[in-house]
């Protein structure tokens, strides 16, 4: 795993635009479900959820939001610390497989636990869904990128040697 290579501007560029989709596709969703009292209703009449049923609708409202927005941290972590990983890794770093092993794991997991939370499959689920693909493609790419560089190496030591 210690084959390196330089990452280029235009998988750096994909990377980072599909995590920025991603984010601002669960910023609209949570700014939706904030926003929509129908949700919220729904949320309070949820007979599994263990909340004080004693609390006025302001502390409810506010338990509410709380959660949404417990929620959508959590969701936007990973593609935040990707662009970060991705910034550092095209301007100081090379890349290599590790690098491409660890997120492709963990984009997997992130979208596994947003399919599995999700109660109904909204426009904004679906348009993150398309990101994590594009970003999981990207990623195979960089890998296949990887092990050409390294055939290409093998292949100049055989001819010199």
């Amino acid at each position: 795993m210690r084959e390196t290579t330089m990452m280029n501007k235009r998988i750096f560029y994909l990377i980072v635009g599909l995590c920025a989709v991603i984010i601002m596709s669960y910023s609209l969703e949570a700014f939706a479900k904030a926003k929509d009292i129908g949700l919220f209703e729904n949320w309070l009449n949820n007979p599994n959820l263990n909340i004080d049923r004693s609390q006025s609708m302001d502390e409810s409202y506010s338990l509410y939001l709380t959660t949404i927005l417990s929620v959508f941290f959590i969701r936007i972590i990973t593609p935040v610390a990707l662009s970060l990983n991705t910034y550092f890794a095209f301007i100081k770093l090379k890349v290599n497989k590790l690098f491409i092993l660890i997120w492709t794991i963990l984009i997997i997991g992130l979208f596994a636990l947003t399919l599995i939370g999700e109660a109904y499959f909204s426009l904004f689920l679906i348009i993150s869904g398309i990101c994590y693909l594009g970003i999981l493609v990207t990623l195979m790419y960089l890998w296949k990128e990887i092990n050409n560089e390294n055939n290409i190496k093998i292949t100049s030591k055989i001819q010199q040697g």
